[in-house]
């Protein structure tokens, strides 16, 4: 019940801002951006607050948020293809494991990927348990997890790049 007096007072604060707000293409954006921000809680707990520390933090260039990001999707991306080539391993080596899991891990936490993170915890414990079963289901779990915080990092990506050109068109005007 709690939670859904929370979705409504973030709507109605959209709704308020949309009203407030004098139409201009970067006002549609920033309340666009907004509502991505204000709804991150609601779906699903992909991201946490560790990714509203992110974007309070100060920047020295507007690239920050999206530099960050990148870097990010392609340690986890070189993460994962070093965890394949492990578990596809005839004997697996369980530490080798571990320690890449242990670094994936600490950067989704680091970046907000709460569930990301979660599906990394499950993993090592299968892995602690040199149980190959569990490890290859949970190492699903953790790339599927990864596709979808990527998916929500991109549509964050595209709002930030939009921000940032329709920033530098307002100051050439």
């Amino acid at each position: 019940m709690g939670g859904s007096n929370v979705w409504q007072e973030q709507r109605n604060f959209v709704k308020s801002l949309h009203e407030q707000v004098e139409y201009s293409p970067f006002s549609s954006l920033y309340l666009i951006w907004c509502d991505l921000i204000l709804n991150y809680n609601l779906d699903g707990g992909i991201l946490d607050s560790h990714f509203d520390e992110i974007l309070d933090l100060p920047r020295e260039s507007p690239q920050f948020v999206i530099d960050l990001v990148s870097t990010f999707c392609s340690d986890a991306e070189n993460a994962i293809a070093a965890l394949i080539r492990y578990l596809n391993e005839p004997d697996i080596n369980y530490s080798r494991v571990i320690d890449q899991v242990h670094q994936i891990r600490g950067a989704s936490s680091c970046i907000g990927g709460h569930r990301m993170a979660l599906a990394c915890r499950e993993l090592r414990y299968a892995c602690e348990d040199k149980d190959k079963d569990r490890c290859l289901a949970a190492f699903g779990k953790t790339k599927d997890e990864y596709q979808i915080l990527k998916e929500k990092f991109n549509i964050i990506l595209q709002m930030e790049r939009t921000m940032i050109s329709g920033e530098s068109k307002r100051g050439r005007q």
